[in-house]
């Protein structure tokens, strides 16, 4: 499975980003992020392609391989639009997007991707890697399932009631 990481949304949910840091730090940060993803990943069968937003770089730059990780900066655009643009470029079934942003999973949900909030990611990087590929998480929405006698109820309760005739 292939995980497409919105890279700076994963590293503020795990603690390893601040707003307001120096370039320097924000190096640094990355360089750390882009260290633990490569060693929580070893042994698993997945592929980590993490993006990150580059919207005042200034240039553009390949993807590179950083410890057997992917590593993407979207140059003069957001992750967002970089994942959605990879998204839209291939076959979404081995696919998993990692973010917490509802624009980000909505994408990854209307090109049939699983979708993965950072929080779940992180369980499954931090369980045994014989855990494999995780199943996709149930949708944040479950639908309820209803028998008729209890929708034709509800129906009854809240629909608009009939227009009385004017005498």
């Amino acid at each position: 499975m292939t995980f497409l990481i919105d890279a700076y949304n994963l590293m503020h949910a795990v603690g390893l980003a601040r707003t307001g840091l120096p370039a320097k730090g924000l190096e640094r940060a990355r360089t750390r992020f882009l260290d633990w993803l490569a060693d929580a990943v070893r042994g698993r069968d997945a592929t980590l392609r993490a993006v990150f937003d580059a919207q005042d770089a200034p240039a553009a730059s390949p993807e590179a391989d950083y410890r057997g990780v992917r590593v993407r900066f979207a140059h003069r655009r957001t992750a967002d639009d970089e994942i959605e643009e990879l998204l839209a470029a291939g076959p979404a079934a081995r696919v998993a997007v990692v973010s917490n942003d509802s624009r980000v999973r909505e994408a990854g949900r209307r090109r049939g991707a699983s979708v993965f909030a950072c929080e779940e990611f992180v369980d499954w990087l931090s369980a045994p890697p014989a855990a494999g590929i995780p199943a996709p998480p149930p949708p944040d929405k479950p639908e309820p399932t209803a028998t008729a006698d209890e929708m034709a109820a509800w129906l009854a309760a809240f629909s608009t009631p009939p227009k009385r005739k004017k005498k």
